[in-house]
């Protein structure tokens, strides 16, 4: 009402005015009165209009806009979720040898492609000799057990000079089974197992580096040190090596088996734990892929008599078993004027798969057991030569020094080797020493030996009379 009494009184007004103007409303000369006022009148209407059908469009369209960014914001949060992977086991305590069955659900659609199995409690220190670079490296932190379950089923899919190649794990795996120069950074890589590499780095804090060469590999010497390896990405790769020369073989730390996702979404598989596994806390982390991983699943390894877990070996072994062995070989290696470790080192490698550098140290301390055992009874029946014990004894004891410094730089493969040569010489000379030829030279020798001895007390016989 107020507008059109304004609009009223301005048209009034300007028909008071004798005056010809150009109006931009209707771009023409308007010499007549009233043309004016009648021009301005309509196009303020038009411009009323206008804006009231402004302002109720925009009231209509308010309530649209106002929730696309509810929707929007809620799309964005759906799609930036993550499915969840449930992970079940059986049991939360186990025993080594007992059967675990890990069973779990995935989103319809997906299938669990690997199972990180890993001790987060029983650790051990591993070292590792670069040969090409001659770098030393070493931890304390590797986790005493540790194995990836890799569906047999799976494909795995690796990129390649801009395209992704596609093979079969179970071709992979042979090829890499047969090679004994196997790379754990290769196998992860092609198998996409680094997907569920996810444990050891986060337990290593720290790798220990020296700068070697091959005179202070010879003596034993660590080397000059080198910064630490403290990067999450140089401890993943590092601590993969350093757990394939904990393992050594590829069946011990990947394990090629079937699991099976159903329709649903549901999964299962069963794994044995080993024998000798260690004690303490373990978890179990199911993969799909590189993005989708389940949160750890715990359970605990318990060690009771007469099984005894060793923290330095990192493995559990009856105790019945090394006692026995023991005392046979010992005895039979006193016989032979040693202490037996030299038989027992390899038995307990064979055996009870103990890191040979493990067994090395501690058959030694053993050892003085059976030797001082030994050196007792050996002096009362008078079969010992003091000055050639001391003699010998003193290059021993060089021997004894380089030679536990000098065993973390080798591999298994060079132990048995180096070893199982040193065997093969004893052995030849050994038998050897049975065959006629021989024995018939040392009779001859042993009579020459009598003369000189019944001669040497005939003449110390004669002095005693003349004095």
């Amino acid at each position: 009402m107020n507008e059109r009494l304004n609009l009223s009184r301005l048209k009034e007004d300007l028909m008071r005015l004798d005056l010809g103007i150009t109006m931009p409303f209707s771009g023409k000369f308007l010499p007549n009165k009233g043309t004016l006022c009648d021009e301005l009148v309509q196009g303020s209407t038009y411009l009323s209009c206008f804006f009231v059908f402004f302002l109720l469009l925009s009231f209509l369209a308010y309530p649209v806009f106002g929730q696309e960014k509810p929707m929007e914001a809620k799309a964005l949060q759906k799609a930036s979720e993550k499915p969840i992977i449930e992970v079940k086991l059986d049991k939360s305590v186990y025993k080594g040898g007992d059967t675990i069955q890990i069973t779990g659900k995935v989103p319809p659609g997906m299938k669990v492609n690997f199972i990180e199995i890993a001790s987060t409690e029983a650790k051990v220190q591993v070292g590792r000799l670069d040969r090409k670079e001659f770098k030393f490296y070493l931890t304390k932190e590797v986790p005493a057990f540790y194995t990836i379950i890799i569906n047999e089923d799976y494909v795995a899919k690796v990129e390649k000079n801009g395209t992704v190649e596609e093979r079969p794990v179970k071709e992979i795996y042979a090829k890499f089974k047969a090679d004994k120069k196997w790379k754990i950074g290769e196998f992860l890589k092609q198998t996409n197992a680094d997907f569920a590499y996810i444990t050891p780095p986060k337990l290593i804090s720290e790798i220990k580096v020296w700068k070697t060469s091959i005179v202070r590999t010879i003596i034993g010497s660590r080397g000059e040190p080198l910064p630490s390896l403290t990067d999450k990405k140089d401890i993943k790769k590092e601590s993969a090596r350093l757990l394939q020369a904990r393992m050594r073989k590829l069946e011990k730390l990947f394990v090629l088996q079937k699991i099976t996702t159903n329709e649903d979404g549901t999964f299962s598989v069963n794994f044995k734990l080993p024998e000798n596994a260690p004690k303490g806390a373990f978890s179990v982390i199911a993969v799909v892929d590189k993005e989708i991983k389940s949160e750890p699943a715990k359970f605990t390894c318990d060690v009771s008599f007469p099984k005894y877990y060793f923290p330095v070996a990192g493995t559990s072994v009856n105790l019945f078993g090394p006692l026995i062995l023991a005392l046979a070989i010992c005895t039979f290696g006193v016989i032979m004027g040693a202490g037996g470790g030299f038989i027992l080192n390899p038995l307990l490698i064979l055996i009870y798969d103990i890191p040979h550098p493990v067994v090395a140290g501690s058959v030694m301390p053993s050892v003085l057991f059976s030797q001082g055992a030994g050196i007792y009874n050996y002096s009362k029946i008078g079969f010992i030569n003091l000055k050639l014990g001391i003699t010998v004894g003193i290059f021993m004891a060089l021997g004894g020094f380089f030679g536990p410094l000098l065993n973390q730089f080798i591999t298994l493969a060079e132990y048995k080797f180096v070893f199982g040569i040193v065997l093969l010489i004893l052995a030849a000379l050994m038998f050897w020493q049975t065959t006629p030829g021989y024995i018939e030279k040392s009779k001859k020798e042993k009579a020459i030996l009598e003369e000189f001895k019944r001669r040497a007390a005939a003449a110390k016989a004669q002095r005693e009379q003349k004095s």
